[in-house]
């Protein structure tokens, strides 16, 4: 059967499919939150989550036949590993699951996700999927529905240009990034957070979307946008208790950045304090060092934070200047020593091998990152190179892709970056993660992304010392279970 060709019936459910199946398992927020927005507008959505099924392409057919969809949403959270000493594509997988849908039902097949939004229309060719939305689905998701069943089968070009964040197979929509304001979620009866909290250790919450800031490497701006839609604070304040009451009581920010703007970040543990929710729920956050003050830190911690990874990616002033970062390495000593007062926990993480690094920047940066004394340091060597972000720009200025020898990865037939790509600066020499072991020096705090090195290994994903101490009962951050190990 050929897929996107038919015309959708009221009355039928959208089949919506998480494909993450990674260990330990994460749990679909954003599915989470698509599935109140699908209610509101009138759809009924119903989850198939593959990671809960040995035999998935047998749970797909079968979810087919039994359901008869309307049409069908696959989440596509990440493309690839994202990890140069380790790197693995996540689309054969994904154009597998199409292939399959498309021989069972002539139903669309949508994809979305924070892995489609980067990539968009490139992922949509790569796959075979019907149409694809890049951005927030909340509002763009049940727009494109209504418009299939007014249309009575496949979108016109005219069409598409009009819900904004959608692309269709070989036409190309608005070319704009689909934005909604976080909504309220019940969290209670779509995804099974309880299951997810007892084999993955946390769960999940958002305080806003988007992210301005300007780092040449970073993804998030491409993927959800420059502007920032803030939740209220009360409505965050509801989601938690609402996950308190499943026993959901360990969670991580699923935020770019907590504290940006710092203000709304005061706002919400303000709301968490006045409801008692710091003594009754320990969370942990993404922050960034530039507007982390000691009142922050004082209201997090009161509010229930436990632990901060700051990104930091360097800890040299040359380093952050080319990366884009807005503050300087005295800021990054300023945020840890306020951190330490408050008693929360630090995780620094270390972006190494981008363009300018050298041996003595590296090892500014390793021996600083010893010296704040956090309880631990990642270590990624090489930056992936994501379509849309100022390295990819500056990169396609240059010489030509194939020939640039700091680039790892698949070179050629590639303009889209799709497949891996990393850049690592041959400054570093031959084998630049031997100089940062040595740098390292067998400091226990580092985690490495390296596959041959599992005592220290900085990849969650399938990670089996993290799994196994889930399942004995470590509860937290992935940095904060590992570091205890």
């Amino acid at each position: 059967m050929a897929g996107g060709n038919c015309q959708l019936e009221t009355g039928r459910p959208v089949l919506l499919v998480n494909t993450n199946t990674a260990q330990p398992p994460i749990a679909p927020l954003g599915l989470d939150y698509l599935a109140d927005a699908l209610r509101e507008q009138g759809f009924e959505p119903v989850l198939l989550d593959l990671v809960w099924q040995p035999d998935q392409s047998a749970a797909l057919v079968a979810a087919l036949a039994e359901l008869r969809p309307q049409a069908i949403g696959l989440t596509v959270r990440n493309t690839d590993s994202c990890y140069l000493l380790h790197p693995q594509s996540y689309l054969p997988q994904i154009r597998k699951m199409v292939s399959l849908i498309k021989a069972h039902t002539d139903a669309p097949v949508v994809l979305g996700g924070c892995g489609y939004s980067v990539f968009g229309a490139s992922v949509l060719e790569a796959v075979g999927a019907d149409y694809g939305i890049r951005g927030d689905g909340e509002e763009a998701l049940p727009a494109l529905l209504r418009a299939l069943r007014q249309q009575g089968g496949a979108l016109p070009r005219s069409a598409l240009a009009r819900i904004r964040g959608l692309d269709g197979s070989g036409r190309l929509g608005s070319g704009q990034l689909a934005m909604a304001s976080p909504r309220p979620g019940s969290r209670r009866d779509f995804v099974d957070n309880p299951h997810y909290f007892g084999v993955g250790g946390q769960g999940g919450f958002e305080t806003k979307r988007g992210c301005g800031l300007s780092c040449i490497y970073c993804a998030d701006p491409v993927a959800k946008g420059r502007s920032l839609r803030l939740r209220r604070p009360a409505a965050v304040a509801d989601e938690l208790e609402g996950l308190l009451a499943q026993a959901v009581d360990v969670l991580h920010t699923c935020d770019s950045e907590f504290n940006v703007p710092p203000d709304h970040a005061e706002s919400i543990c303000k709301d968490l304090i006045d409801r008692n929710l710091g003594s009754r729920v320990q969370w942990y956050a993404y922050c960034q060092v530039a507007g982390f003050s000691q009142e922050l830190a004082g209201l997090m911690r009161r509010a229930g934070c436990v632990g901060i990874n700051f990104g930091v990616d360097a800890i040299c002033d040359e380093m952050l200047e080319r990366l884009g970062r807005s503050y300087r390495v005295a800021e990054v000593s300023e945020a840890v020593s306020a951190s330490r007062r408050a008693g929360l926990l630090v995780m620094l993480d270390l972006l190494l091998g981008a363009p300018g690094e050298t041996p003595q920047t590296l090892s500014q940066t390793v021996e600083r990152a010893k010296a704040l004394e956090p309880d631990c340091v990642g270590a990624a060597l090489g930056v992936r190179v994501y379509p849309g972000t100022p390295l990819a720009r500056m990169l396609r200025q240059g010489a030509p892709i194939e020939d640039n020898p700091n680039l790892v990865g698949q070179k050629s037939d590639n303009d889209g970056f799709l497949e891996p790509v990393f850049y690592i600066e041959r400054a570093l020499g031959p084998k630049p993660q031997h100089l940062l072991y040595d740098l390292i020096g067998g400091d226990q705090r580092f985690f490495v992304g390296d596959p041959e090195q599992a005592e220290a290994n900085y990849d969650y994903s399938d990670n089996r010392r993290l799994t196994e101490a889930i399942a004995a009962g470590a509860r937290g951050a992935y940095w904060d279970i590992l570091r205890k190990l």
